[in-house]
């Protein structure tokens, strides 16, 4: 249990890392997919060092060791931020796709038609990032590995018998379809069209919503009046809608006042500001306070708390809110 919670930490302070403003779904699938795709090449690269070494084949040695520098150098621009993490696992999926592709054509070279098997397993691997990277919208990247497969397609099948070709076009034929259904699965306008969803309403419904808030208190019958215009399925969605909203509020309000029970007003604030994410920087500029003032609160924030000086107080805070919401929900 212990392993499985210091994993899930330090997974979560790669993805405030990478993603510092906003981590939603897709960026977690991304933080994944890097933190995979790394851990496989550093698994891979070793064994076609030693497969190279024994075949003698020393141009396919010079490229590995290119790819090599490559890779270290991408993961250290991405660790270091120097570039959007969405470049930079695109970039990452590049450069695996391109290992890929001219892995297959020194197959051919080496090997011919005996290698059939490396070649369309190497193709096989290039169609699933090709998924993975439109899975995770990376629309660009997608579009540039369905133009270079064809060549490769081409040239792998170009080696093959006609009696395999028969049987592995189908598999070839197979992957552009996925990349396309997947596209299609992900495409915004064909599948939140005229699509219901719990959370959702439509525009007219939105409006009613709004003009309800903004009444004042005397114009208690306007409410009334403004409701009846509406169908009565209509009434029934802003009603429930209402009092979601109303009940997501107070539980998070109570969740919070039990975070912070221990707190002054000024913590907090400070707290809140560290739980949207801001730095210590934007915190002094907004609370027009010193770097000393805000660390020494921050400090006795963590003593009432009871965390140790090393404990992330982002987490923490995050962390404890869900667990008190999840109480108060129960």
């Amino acid at each position: 249990m212990k392993a499985k919670n210091k994993l899930w930490d330090w997974c979560l302070r790669l993805e405030h890392h990478l993603c510092p403003d906003y981590c939603g779904v897709v960026d977690r699938r991304r933080v994944i997919a890097f933190v995979f795709l790394t851990l496989v090449e550093i698994l891979i690269i070793p064994y076609h060092f030693l497969l190279f070494y024994m075949m003698k084949a020393w141009g396919g040695m010079f490229y590995n060791i290119v790819h090599t520098i490559a890779l270290a150098l991408l993961i250290y621009v991405v660790l270091k931020r120097k570039v959007v993490f969405k470049t930079g696992i695109s970039l990452l999926y590049i450069l695996v796709f391109v290992k890929l592709a001219i892995d297959s054509m020194l197959c051919l070279h080496y090997q011919g038609d005996r290698d059939n098997l490396s070649v369309m397993s190497n193709i096989f691997i290039m169609f699933i990032l090709a998924i993975t990277a439109q899975s995770q919208q990376l629309n660009r990247t997608t579009l540039g590995f369905a133009v270079a497969l064809l060549p490769v397609v081409a040239v792998a099948l170009s080696h093959t018998q006609i009696s395999v070709l028969l049987f592995s076009i189908k598999a070839v034929l197979v992957g552009f379809l996925m990349i396309l259904y997947v596209w299609l699965y992900n495409w915004e306008p064909l599948i939140i069209k005229e699509l219901r969803q719990p959370k959702q309403m439509r525009e007219e419904e939105k409006k009613a919503l709004h003009m309800l808030a903004d009444l004042k208190d005397e114009e208690k019958d306007m409410a009334v009046n403004l409701l009846s215009r509406l169908r009565p399925e209509q009434q029934q969605n802003i009603l429930q809608r209402a009092a979601e909203q109303l009940k997501t509020s107070e539980l998070s309000k109570k969740a919070w006042d039990l975070v912070c029970a221990d707190l002054t007003n000024s913590e907090r604030v400070i707290c809140q500001m560290v739980l949207e994410g801001k730095m210590l920087k934007e915190i002094c500029i907004e609370l027009n306070k010193s770097e000393s003032n805000i660390t020494s609160q921050r400090s006795h924030i963590r003593k009432k708390l009871n965390m140790d000086r090393k404990d992330d107080l982002r987490r923490e805070l995050e962390k404890r809110f869900y667990e008190a919401r999840n109480s108060l929900e129960a």
